[in-house]
């Protein structure tokens, strides 16, 4: 990278990549579940993509633990921790039902119900930009549902009730900033995921192969590594930036579910999925513009 580019655009043109690394990762994340679908239940492939989670993180939040010597909202973390174990569940179930490109384009309502949610609950400003930006989305949920066309099948529906969820999730990590370190936080939600779902996995559990237990362990490397490069995108640059980018995510999903799994390429959900990423940018350079203020 030239050192003649201002510090500003270099940090930039990191983010831009650290975002490309967080989708290529939540892609791959998505196709080695497909392959653990045949002989696991979704559940479990939850549960135990959360105990490896938990096994992988614990030692980078070693430290953040003892500085909070141990005075831990264990409310929050726990009500964050079941929300979003179940999001994840729904989440894995909607990938072995309908075709990726769908997946991914659903999950971008996720940052468009968060903006709601703390519309709502924190009184955040709805102005017109957000107004425009929440109808732009809208527009590209329906673009992608097709409701009064197709019927909505339980794997749209899981997807987009795990939005919901993740949404929920999000605004209360946005509470838990304020006071808790990131791998502190992302501990908890590992360990209150790994709680939440022990009980259901045990139900109709099958003994993973070690063939499954190498696909489970390479999520749970994957997320966590997806995870941490987000992360750091967001710390590099404003989200105005990093936002467009994850379109990106939606190409590879459809050309993957197509040379892979045979999936047709339906080209309203591409056109959805570009109507929500062109609101959440738009969410983004709005809320850079009130900071700014």
């Amino acid at each position: 990278m030239s050192h003649d580019l201002p510090s500003f655009q270099q940090n930039n043109i990191l983010a831009i990549f650290f975002m490309v690394l967080t989708g290529a990762c939540m892609v791959a994340v998505m196709v080695t579940i497909r392959y653990t679908d045949e002989s696991l239940p979704s559940i479990q492939v939850a549960f135990i993509r959360y105990l490896f989670g938990l096994v992988i993180i614990f030692p980078f939040a070693i430290s953040e633990l003892k500085v909070r010597n141990l005075k831990i909202p264990i409310v929050q973390h726990g009500i964050r921790g079941t929300l979003h174990g179940f999001g994840v569940v729904l989440w894995f179930y909607s990938i072995s039902q309908i075709p990726l490109s769908e997946v991914t384009a659903i999950s971008y309502l996720t940052p468009i119900f968060t903006t709601i949610g703390a519309i709502i609950l924190f009184n955040e400003r709805l102005t017109k930009q957000r107004s425009l930006a929440i109808l732009t989305a809208i527009i590209g949920a329906i673009l992608i549902l097709k409701p009064g066309i197709e019927v909505i099948s339980s794997g749209k529906s899981a997807q987009l009730l795990s939005t919901l969820l993740f949404a929920a999730s999000y605004l209360i990590t946005k509470i838990l900033t304020k006071t808790e370190g990131i791998f502190l936080i992302v501990l908890m939600l590992n360990f209150f995921a790994t709680i939440t779902l022990l009980p259901f996995a045990l139900m109709n559990w099958i003994t993973p192969s070690m063939y499954d237990l190498g696909l489970l362990l390479a999520i749970a490397i994957l997320a966590t590594f997806g995870h941490y490069f987000v992360t750091t995108a967001v710390a590099l640059a404003p989200l105005s930036v990093t936002q467009p980018v994850i379109f990106l995510q939606l190409i590879w999903s459809t050309l993957i579910g197509l040379l892979i799994f045979g999936e047709p390429i339906d080209f309203l959900i591409i056109i959805g999925g570009g109507f929500i990423v062109f609101a959440i940018t738009q969410i983004a350079y709005s809320e850079k513009k009130m900071q700014s203020k």
